[in-house]
């Protein structure tokens, strides 16, 4: 009797148990889509982060179905720990958007697509790296750095570049985005990918302007790494320039941000390196940036006899940023708001497959910065 009382009692506990988990199967799910970025201070990315506050501040205060929170970090430890917090809440975030700060949050980023949690990425992407990420996420947006790359050789093309002329070339850093920036400029010299532009128009170089391999291995004179400093680049550059002549020195410089454009224009127009910038004014042909920075924006303004004591646009040398907007930041906010909302966000890929949107730059020079400067999508950043 003892026997049968007590196999009915652990019955029931048990029964009782699983009954509790069964009726708990996880969180529950709430209406807050956190949005992660850098701390909206300087640069590409922080002007990206201002955008994105300008947006989330919209969509707030339309009293939509979903609450919309911003996280700021200012380094990698600060966005994992972040990121933590939130997966510890009592509910489950309604979506992520994140800017991550660099590879090392993967981990935490792949805790929010094991959850099941609504995830777009933008700008610096993770699906390359984590399956599970790819697997899970609605989006990655990011930057065509192809176009990018490509984008400067059309504009060098256009301003008559010829195949087999020097070209003097200063990378960001030996990550994916450089080199994707440099196999851009390569590949639409050799005739091998067209440069697609902001206006969906895509360009390719003309049979008889069409670089060889052989040419692109002996015409371009690569620099170290200058790992986006614009004190390396002045360094680097100074290098270069040192004893070179009207017939030694490239004609075209590819460097691929707006910080090494204004480290050389710095190291230049010091009254210590005139006779290294009137070789310069009187030889290169484009000197390309990259990225949108508000005071190169300004520097292709002013013209040495009304620049005072400021930077000025070299007589006779043309400047280039191929930028891309970092106000695409909203449009990731947007899609998440929109997918959260039962619309289709799949007409946004530009690569289906990888379920990823590349946005294409616009080409930035002394004539189209006057054209566009009051668009939006053109505002650079300080």
């Amino acid at each position: 009797m003892k026997k049968a009382i007590f196999v009915v009692v652990c019955a029931a506990l048990v029964f009782g148990l699983a009954g509790t988990v069964f009726a708990n199967p996880g969180k529950q799910t709430g209406n807050t889509v956190y949005v992660f970025g850098p701390t909206p201070d300087h640069g590409w990315t922080g002007s990206a982060a201002r955008f994105a506050e300008e947006k989330i501040a919209q969509l707030n205060a339309a009293g939509g179905k979903f609450r919309y929170v911003f996280r700021a970090a200012g380094s990698p430890d600060d966005q994992i720990k972040q990121i933590e917090a939130m997966m510890a809440e009592g509910q489950k975030p309604a979506g992520v958007v994140i800017q991550a700060s660099d590879n090392m949050v993967q981990a935490a980023v792949e805790q929010i697509a094991n959850a099941d949690i609504p995830l777009i990425l933008f700008d610096r992407l993770l699906d390359g790296t984590s399956p599970l990420i790819r697997q899970k996420m609605l989006i990655a947006m990011s930057a065509d750095n192809y176009a990018i790359g490509a984008g400067a050789a059309y504009y060098m093309v256009e301003k008559g570049l010829t195949p087999g002329e020097a070209i003097w070339e200063l990378p960001g850093d030996n990550s994916a985005v450089s080199q994707e920036r440099g196999d851009g400029f390569r590949e639409f010299l050799t005739g091998k990918r067209p440069f697609n532009d902001d206006q969906g128009v895509a360009h390719t170089i003309a049979a008889n302007r069409r670089w060889t391999d052989a040419q692109i291995a002996s015409a371009i004179i690569s620099s170290q790494v200058a790992n986006w400093s614009r004190d390396n680049a002045k360094q680097y550059f100074e290098s270069y320039i040192a004893g070179k002549t009207s017939q030694t020195l490239a004609k075209w410089m590819w460097t691929m941000d707006d910080e090494f454009v204004m480290g050389i224009l710095e190291l230049l127009q010091t009254p210590a390196k005139a006779a290294e910038n009137a070789v310069f004014e009187s030889t290169v042909k484009v000197i390309t940036g990259c990225g949108g920075l508000t005071a190169l924006y300004d520097v292709m303004g002013r013209t040495k006899a009304t620049a005072g004591n400021q930077l000025y646009q070299p007589a006779g040398v043309a400047i280039m940023s191929p930028t891309c907007r970092p106000g695409f930041f909203v449009d990731a906010i947007q899609l998440m708001d929109d997918a959260l909302n039962g619309k289709s966000i799949t007409g946004n890929f530009t690569d289906a497959a990888a379920k990823r949107f590349h946005e294409p730059p616009h080409l930035v020079d002394t004539a189209s910065w006057a054209a566009n400067r009051n668009n939006p999508s053109w505002r650079g950043f300080d």
